[in-house]
């Protein structure tokens, strides 16, 4: 009975992730609407946020079959290779848009750039690793006949799964490590007020470098733990789903913040009187104009 109850519990941990993407989606919909709208021409961002908008989709809809739906070898090893494709394509397009929120923030330092550029260059390295040899230990856990030896293949693929989590909890290290940096760079530079951009910037960069960094702590813990019954990545759906969720958020508010600084750099331009301004002659200085002298 305990065990019945417990693979119930698994399976509503399973499927409950759709309806948390669900309702974020028809949150956030408008904002998606806007951001297309605005958009001229397609970038390395729009890209990312597009992945890990909707692989989300595919990762629920694999892993809801596989928990509900009638086993077989083939639609098992299908099932699995796109949830962990999706998986895989969730946490390089987060992390990504991450690294782009903190290159903004940290855009007049070249030395940080490069660091954090190298940094997710190796997680991005360390994900397809990971990724590539996990899926030659696909079989071992579609098998219908469990051996000692498809068992000891699944805990290597465990293991596999966990290396992708540890690698981007580094990266989300990293980014709140460099945005606490920065916070502290500004106050021994004696810099106490900050522009409201680089002030959204800094609030929604730790917010959402903390917020994925305990998702995937949360995750690397139940995986690690002596657990069975398929409990042990009961939250593995979890992470994939909010990592897709938390990533749009990022985007979605970079794209405020950059609509605010425009805005009010107009707002500044246009308070200005075009018809007081004057400049200076490049030839004649502006000491021994005419009009200066005879007064």
């Amino acid at each position: 009975m305990v065990l019945l109850y417990t693979q119930q519990t698994v399976k509503y941990f399973r499927v409950a992730p759709a309806a948390i993407w669900a309702f974020d989606y028809c949150l956030t919909f408008e904002h998606e609407v806007r951001l297309f709208n605005s958009v001229g021409r397609w970038s390395l961002a729009t890209v990312m946020f597009l992945v890990a908008r909707y692989s989300p989709i595919v990762w629920i809809g694999s892993d809801i079959y596989t928990t509900l739906g009638p086993q077989s070898v083939q639609t098992c090893l299908a099932a699995y290779l796109a949830a962990g494709t999706s998986m895989f394509l969730i946490l390089v397009a987060t992390e990504g848009l991450l690294l782009i929120r903190t290159l903004v923030l940290w855009h007049d330092n070249p030395k940080i750039k490069r660091f954090l550029l190298v940094t997710y260059l190796l997680v991005f390295v360390s994900l397809v690793t990971c990724s590539v040899f996990g899926e030659s230990f696909l079989k071992s856990v579609c098998v219908p006949i469990t051996t000692a030896s498809s068992v000891e293949e699944a805990m290597t693929l465990e293991r596999l799964i966990m290396g992708q989590f540890i690698s981007s909890a580094m990266f989300e290290f990293i980014a709140i490590i460099a945005t606490l940096y920065h916070s502290i760079r500004l106050g021994s530079a004696g810099i106490r007020t900050v522009s409201r951009l680089v002030s959204i910037l800094w609030k929604g960069s730790l917010l959402y470098a903390l917020s994925l960094l305990v998702i995937s702590v949360a995750n690397i813990i139940t995986l690690s733990s002596p657990l069975s019954g398929g409990e042990n990545g009961i939250l593995d759906v979890f992470q994939g789903v909010l990592h897709g969720v938390l990533a749009s958020r990022i985007l979605f508010n970079l794209r405020v913040a950059a609509d605010w600084n425009e805005e009010h750099s107009m707002q500044f331009t246009s308070s200005i009187p075009l018809s007081r301004l004057r400049f200076a002659s490049r030839t004649i200085p502006m000491s021994i104009l005419p009009d200066e002298s005879s007064a």
